[in-house]
């Protein structure tokens, strides 16, 4: 490996770009690099040696060549006949165009031509097709060649899965089914525990229920929604619910020893205790100390009730133990028991009118493809089962069905239809007929759904992960790591930016600041008021999100008696101070119970950062510390990629530092723009950039930020660095910008990460713009 500097200029922009390239990487990550600076994609460039005029291809020594390079796109120099030929090719095209349609007047029919008076004809026109030769319209002849071509490949696959059924006949056991039922049913008498009032009860107790209802509610105001449905809500608490599950439960690669608490290593398989047996823990995994020799019993607990206490387990115990929790907040939940050693969860969503799948080990949820695209799986079969029946939903979660359908050879596909339908009949014999009517037109409705999922194609720009949970090892002897991560970007949406709350906390926490710059307050004092602040913030925070109220003491009085910026700050947060009414004096929320919720984390996490700026001697200077006022909000942002469900790019302007941005392939290009809101233009004046919460490989390191007055079309380069190292976690750095620039759209190219050559992700902690906004 050679670590290697280019200058690479691009004509006819006649602009220059540095690139910071090792040679090992190949020539391809040459390319994406030169293509995250230029926006000239791989496929489209060519590199020239400035100095000898040769062409960079895949035969070429990057660790001799000279580091001036000229880039051109493919139209330019010798290729500029292609793109005359493109040139031609469409005009050809438009003249096609133009004598296959022509244009009425919808009011009386009459054709417009070169000779029609446009000025004065109705406002109201159509495109109608011209026939032509046997009265054949081409464009509906384009459209019967691209029906032909979908024919073509959707005869293909029926024609496989009939090949793959007729080989079946030929590999399948011949023992009715007996071993497929075998496998099904223990599990119906495994989801019936679920139903337990008992077992539901103690469940309850376990759970934050008012904090992940906030949680929820944030969620949901973050996305804009204000006023959510019940669908809506539910909704977001059951992604909450999923996401604290993931927190509060442990995996276990090897138990800690029982003795000193210290690593041990598997000796084998134990007989169960009745202690462990009464709790389901048919296997009993034996491990020895790897320090002072002691045994520890690992059972394998299948008891949700016995499960919510040890709160630990591997894939069988974290989809069991959730699964039950979905059912206790009322969620219809069924448990995936997928053949190939996997279990998982779905439920059905009331807001989308179909059965999502949420799997607890991975965090992940409504991503089906997961395991056979990403964790690379060989799926055979992928059954729910819930109290209402079971059902064979592995259509769900493959794009190749016929090549699952040659795995599927325990029994014959009718044997496994009336199995499953058997089993469904039992499980529902107590119903009424109005709730078996709802029943199997849910289940009619799912039917057609993976009816269709299976002809669906496979979205190869999304990359998807490997499996996360589990140790290295054992995820590799099972070929779950998936693929190695590659420069593949997967597309995202653009999202809002609801942080118009953030700015002004800033900018309220600004003039506190500035109140005591102006009047030469000693920094003692400065640092008392805010550590009076952040008490009652967190104590306010601490408190139920329905009925926040804390009283205030004579210290918070004197505060907001001689400090009237303090009330902007509380109304910045939704909320209010009661000096002068009847009871002792108090702060409560205004009525906008999710705004406070929203704002209060924000303002408490910029109190500790005014605080330890404080505490390290860095003083406050209006305009140049933070906090700043003229910060940007409500813009609208798109990134190249982002980590579902906690990376998304709108988290680098949410103003809490555990949040993030982070880019799954960034760490040698990536991107992130934002548009201004409301058709503003914004002249910048300076932007903040915080590194996250770990990982400090993950940091930028050297980027441009560029803005655009045509909404994207063009790009005009505000401000570049290079080699800049964030010292610690949570560590804010601010760029004055130099190049006054009005642009409705700004972009981030992040061109390298710190340690880019070993670590493929990328992450922001937050992003700032300040400046001033101009109606455009």
């Amino acid at each position: 490996m050679v670590a290697r500097r280019f200058l690479v200029r691009q004509v006819p922009a006649d602009e220059e770009h540095t690139v910071e390239y090792d040679t090992e990487d190949g020539l391809d990550v040459l390319r994406f690099q030169i293509f995250s600076l230029t926006s000239v994609p791989p496929d489209l460039q060519k590199i020239v040696v400035e100095a000898d005029g040769s062409v960079v291809d895949d035969g070429t020594d990057l660790e001799s060549i000279p580091e001036g390079l000229c880039l051109m796109s493919i139209d330019e120099g010798e290729d500029a006949d292609a793109a005359s030929a493109l040139a031609t090719a469409q005009e050809k095209s438009d003249e096609e165009l133009a004598r296959l349609i022509e244009i009425e007047v919808e009011a009386d029919g009459s054709v417009v031509d070169d000779g029609t008076d446009l000025e004065s004809i109705s406002e109201v026109l159509r495109l109608v097709p011209i026939g032509e030769g046997d009265d054949v319209d081409a464009a509906a002849a384009a459209a019967a060649r691209a029906q032909e071509k979908s024919d073509e490949e959707l005869a293909r696959m029926i024609q496989a899965e009939e090949e793959a059924l007729l080989l079946q006949q030929y590999s399948i056991q011949s023992d009715g089914g007996e071993v497929f039922r075998e496998r099904v049913e223990p599990y119906m008498r495994q989801v019936l525990k679920y139903e337990d009032p008992l077992r539901q009860e103690a469940a309850l107790k376990t759970v934050p229920v008012d904090e992940l209802k906030e949680k929820a509610l944030i969620s949901l105001a973050k996305e804009g929604i204000f006023s959510p449905s019940k669908n809506e809500e539910d909704h977001a608490f059951l992604l909450q619910l999923l996401f604290w599950f993931k927190q509060s439960f442990r995996w276990v690669n090897a138990p800690a020893c029982d003795i000193c608490d210290r690593e041990t290593s598997v000796v084998g398989m134990g007989n169960p205790l009745p202690s462990e047996i009464e709790f389901g823990a048919s296997r009993v995994e034996i491990y020895r100390c790897n320090h002072c020799s002691s045994i520890t019993r690992f059972p394998r607990y299948n008891d949700p009730h016995k499960l919510i206490q040890t709160r630990k387990g591997r894939c069988g115990e974290w989809a069991n133990c959730f699964t039950f929790y979905c059912r206790v907040y009322g969620y219809e939940a069924r448990l995936i028991l997928d053949f190939t050693d996997h279990v998982w969860t779905e439920c059905f969503s009331n807001l989308y009118g179909r059965w999502i799948h949420l799997d607890p080990c991975e965090g992940v949820y409504d991503n089906p493809l997961l395991y056979e695209k990403g964790w690379n799986k060989k799926l055979d079969y992928a059954i729910g089962i819930s109290k209402d029946g079971v059902h064979d939903i592995t259509k769900r979660y493959t794009r190749k069905w016929h090549e699952v359908l040659s795995r599927r050879t325990i029994t014959s596909e009718d044997t496994v239809s009336a199995i499953l339908m058997n089993i469904t009949r039992k499980c529902r014999s107590g119903l009424s007929s109005d709730e078996l009517l709802a029943l199997e037109n849910r289940d009619r409705k799912e039917s057609e759904e993976l009816s269709k999922a299976t002809y669906l194609e496979v979205n190869n720009s999304i990359s998807l992960p490997g499996r996360q949970s589990g140790s290295v090892e054992w995820r590799a002897a099972r070929s779950e790591l998936g693929q190695a991560d590659s420069l593949s970007c997967s597309s995202c949406p653009i999202r809002r930016c609801v942080d118009a709350h953030v700015s002004k906390i800033y900018d309220a926490l600004s003039a506190i600041l500035s109140h005591f710059c102006d009047n030469n307050i000693p920094n003692e004092r400065i640092i008392e008021v805010f550590v009076t602040l952040r008490s009652l913030m967190q104590n306010l925070k601490d408190a139920n999100f329905k009925s926040r109220r804390v009283t205030l003491d004579q210290k918070l009085q004197q505060i907001f008696e001689i400090l009237p910026s303090a009330e902007r700050l509380l109304s910045a947060i939704s909320l209010k101070a009661e000096l002068h009414t009847v009871g002792d004096p108090s702060v409560a929320t205004d009525g906008n119970l999710i705004h406070t919720s929203l704002a209060l984390p924000v303002a408490l996490d910029a109190v500790d950062e005014i605080l330890s700026n404080y505490k390290s001697n860095i003083f406050y200077t209006k305009g140049h510390q933070f906090p700043r006022g003229n910060r940007l909000c409500s813009g609208s942002v798109l990134a190249s990629s982002e980590q579902l469900p906690i990376g998304i790019a709108t988290a680098a302007f949410d103003g809490i530092r555990l949040s993030k941005w982070e880019e799954p392939d960034g760490a040698k290009g990536c991107w992130l723009m934002y548009k201004v809101h409301g058709g503003q233009t914004c002249e910048l004046e300076s932007y903040d950039l915080m590194s996250a919460n770990d990982a400090p490989e993950r940091d930028p390191m050297d980027w441009v930020l560029e803005g655009s007055t045509d909404q994207g079309s063009t790009w005009n380069t505000i401000d570049a660095r290079s080699s800049v190292i964030f010292g610690s976690r949570f560590c804010r750095k601010s760029f004055t910008v130099d190049k006054r620039y009005k642009a409705n759209v700004l972009r981030f190219r992040f061109l390298r990460g710190r340690e880019s050559s070993a670590n493929p992700r990328f992450q922001i902690g937050s992003i700032d713009f300040y400046g001033e906004t101009h109606m455009a």
